[in-house]
């Protein structure tokens, strides 16, 4: 257990072209250093200190490539001495990449240390539609890094599930049965939330969306808010199209000590833990909860000597209504404000970088109001968990983290069953005209196996059984059958 305190001393982030206008693109890496030296006029070090840093942390850049979204970023800065990592893809990564940044300085093993991210989605889609040349770096540059390490298995890929407009739903239709919730109280829960955020987000000078909506608008499907998957219409859903940057400064005590850093600035890291789930979605043990989730959560928490009850500020991830929902749900915090950002639709999924903000937002509010903060941050689909802990006051046992350490559990899927099956989930996706497009089902076996399985758009009862909304499609029997190669699902009573 360390006992060298670890501080964050300076925090810097921007929106950029809201406007959408091409002569005021910027690519991530200008948004980035436009971050940093933000951050740096926010600790009131000056610029040039920057160039001093011993570590840069990059969350990686999706809408962008470069060789090394680290190295870029020190380069910029003229911090030629830094070590520097990029991260994986996730949007745990901001809080795992804090950790990594905490842990090095607890050890002294540096002094100052910069987190970054940054995004320009938005203006790199407006270049695309525009048939522009985009004038950004190209070395060796170029279009972003979607591919199949966003997570999910090869079962997954055949199947399809993958992308999480797709995998989030199952969570939230299965939270809603184990709940014992209606259709009408789950989504009003869920619109109530957002809305919450929107508020939030609208007092948020980085703010993609800033502007306050109410429950019913969030929850009223219609032409400008249309199903996604269900149960999740679009303002239910992340909003990734953005330009926005987000840097951390990170420092020991006795750095902070040496730059002047008033103790009115610093933010002191208590603790950290990261967990996770089995990366197999169709293996998981429960769709109603997440281990990882759980123990991310209780690992922080007891690392920091704090009960939930105990926090003063929060931001819940909230890629989808089921995850700050589930993570309340464990701490027990459901009848509280559950972010300090304004979430991912309001303020903006600026991909894997988020959280960035977050930490942002609950250094800012902590400034003001003392007290405790936490940030949980979410990778991949309820897969990888970070949390941090932190405090407008030192603690004399300095910062502590945790990693997750055994295997998840899992359960046994079958990939070429036929015969009866139970829905045990499901999600149901809508094509641009509002219509049912396809659908997939998670079904239990048998044994205590499961499968997963597609539902054929031809299929038009089993598709409008399950988005029924004044009845309870999980549970129901249905059919697996297979056909030229393809097993499909059908509920009783299919033609």
């Amino acid at each position: 257990m360390s006992a060298r305190d670890v501080v964050i001393i300076g925090v810097g982030q921007l929106r950029n072209n809201r406007e959408r206008d091409l002569a005021q693109a910027a690519e991530p890496l200008d948004l980035i250093e436009r971050a940093a030296r933000a951050s740096a006029d926010d600790a009131g070090i000056g610029v040039d200190h920057l160039a001093r840093v011993d570590a840069v942390a990059a969350v990686q850049i999706v809408s962008w490539s470069y060789a090394d979204d680290a190295k870029a970023v020190a380069d910029r800065l003229g911090a030629t001495g830094a070590r520097c990592v990029t991260s994986g893809a996730g949007g745990h990564q901001p809080v795992e990449m804090l950790t990594r940044l905490a842990e090095q300085v607890a050890a002294g093993e540096a002094d100052l240390a910069l987190l970054c991210g940054g995004e320009a989605q938005s203006s790199l889609e407006l270049f695309q539609r525009a048939e522009a040349d985009i004038p950004w770096s190209r070395e060796p540059g170029g279009p972003g890094k979607f591919s199949r390490d966003v997570g999910g298995s090869e079962r997954m890929w055949d199947l399809g599930l993958v992308g999480p407009i797709r995998i989030y739903p199952l969570f939230e239709n299965r939270l809603r049965y184990e709940l014992g919730q209606s259709f009408a109280q789950a989504q009003e829960w869920s619109a109530r939330m957002y809305s919450e955020f929107s508020a939030v987000a609208a007092r948020n000078d980085a703010a993609w969306h800033p502007t306050p909506r109410t429950p019913d608008e969030i929850a009223a499907v219609g032409p400008k808010n249309r199903m996604i998957c269900f149960p999740y219409p679009l303002l239910m859903n992340a909003t990734a199209k953005v330009d926005q940057a987000a840097a951390i400064l990170v420092a020991s005590a006795e750095e902070a000590d040496r730059l002047g850093v008033p103790e009115s600035k610093r933010i002191h890291l208590w603790s950290a833990a990261s967990d996770r789930d089995c990366e197999d979605v169709l293996e998981r043990p429960a769709f109603g909860a997440s281990a990882g989730l759980a123990k991310a959560l209780d690992q922080a928490l007891d690392g920091a000597g704090l009960a939930a009850g105990d926090v003063d500020v929060l931001d819940l991830y909230s890629c989808f209504p089921v995850v700050p929902k589930l993570a309340a749900l464990h701490l027990k915090v459901t009848d509280r404000p559950l972010s300090a950002t304004g979430g991912l639709t309001s303020f903006g999924g600026a991909h894997n970088n988020y959280s960035s903000h977050a930490l942002v937002a609950v250094t800012r509010e902590l400034r003001r109001t003392g007290g405790t903060g936490l940030v949980y941050a979410n990778g991949e689909y309820v897969t990888r968990h970070s949390v941090v802990v932190l405090s407008g006051r030192a603690r004399p046992e300095g910062f502590v983290s945790a990693a997750a350490t055994g295997e998840p559990e899992t359960v046994t899927v079958v990939d070429d069953y036929t015969g009866e099956a139970v829905v045990e989930t499901f999600t149901v996706e809508y094509d641009r005209e509002a219509n049912p497009a396809r659908g997939y089902v998670v079904a239990s076996l048998p044994g205590g196996r499961r499968t997963g399985v597609r539902v054929s758009k031809k299929d038009t009862y089993t598709l409008g059984e399950l988005v029924r909304e004044d009845t309870e499609p999980i549970g129901r029997r249905g059919r697996i059958t297979e056909s030229g190669g393809r097993r499909t699902f059908a509920l009783e009573g299919s033609a």
